[in-house]
């Protein structure tokens, strides 16, 4: 019985021994049969199953990190204009227009007009005032000699006929006479009888006595005058005479 037992396993062993020959001595048939055979890699070998340079970040088997994306440009902001916005935006609608400057006009005069007369217009001079070589005047108003520039605050001083009370026009009477571009004030008396004559200081104490005398030939004769003009009038301002010649207007 125990030799029956032996025989037995020895052929058991027989059979096993048998079996893996014939796996080593046909690898095909291994395949075939649908397992392959596991062969040795050799150590400097690659693993296949790594990724190119070695195990990744994080130990093996494990996914490599991701890497963050370079940030790109910022959005813009709520309500922030765009570039170049504010050029192209259209005119705000009903935006008034800049109105143009008026254009620049002559003073007018600042109050009605006056009187229009027929004058007879002379003159008289430093030289052949009375008394002669003197400004001296009867009755003054705005100035205590004879003197004015011509303008509506500083006119010009007028002698009229009459003297006292009997005065043609009483002292402070005020008058424009276009033909000089000058205003003058009744301050004087002693010019010779005759309607409406009115006999202008033209100064000339720098002038000589035929230079005056010539200054007031060429305003001499009959004109027009305002009786009590408001101011804005053209004016050609300084005493008649001056700077040893006759100032009238051109």
């Amino acid at each position: 019985m125990l030799r029956a037992v032996i025989a037995v396993g020895a052929a058991l062993a027989a059979l096993m021994l048998t079996g893996c020959q014939a796996d080593r001595a046909d690898p095909a048939a291994a395949r075939t049969a649908g397992t392959d055979p596991i062969e040795p890699r050799p150590a400097d070998a690659p693993n296949p199953a790594e990724p190119p340079g070695g195990v990744p970040p994080g130990g093996a088997g494990l996914p490599a990190p991701l890497t963050p994306a370079a940030p790109g440009p910022a959005a813009p902001k709520a309500g922030a204009p765009r570039a170049g916005a504010a050029a192209s935006r259209p005119a705000t609608p009903g935006a008034a227009a800049p109105k143009p400057s008026p254009a620049k006009t002559a003073p007018k005069a600042a109050g009605p007009p006056g009187r229009q007369l027929r004058v007879s217009l002379t003159g008289y001079s430093y030289h052949d005032n009375s008394p002669a070589g003197s400004p001296e005047v009867c009755c003054g108003v705005l100035h205590e000699n004879a003197g004015g520039r011509g303008t509506y605050a500083d006119p010009i001083t007028v002698a009229v006929p009459g003297s006292g009370s009997g005065m043609d026009w009483k002292p402070g009477t005020r008058f424009y006479l276009p033909k000089l571009q000058r205003y003058v004030i009744v301050e004087d008396s002693g010019a010779s009888s005759g309607e409406n004559h009115l006999d202008v200081w033209i100064d000339g104490r720098d002038g000589s006595r035929s230079a005056t005398d010539d200054c007031m030939d060429r305003i001499t004769g009959r004109s027009t005058a305002e009786l009590n003009p408001p101011p804005g009038r053209p004016v050609l301002a300084g005493p008649i005479f001056s700077g040893g010649k006759c100032r009238l207007p051109s």
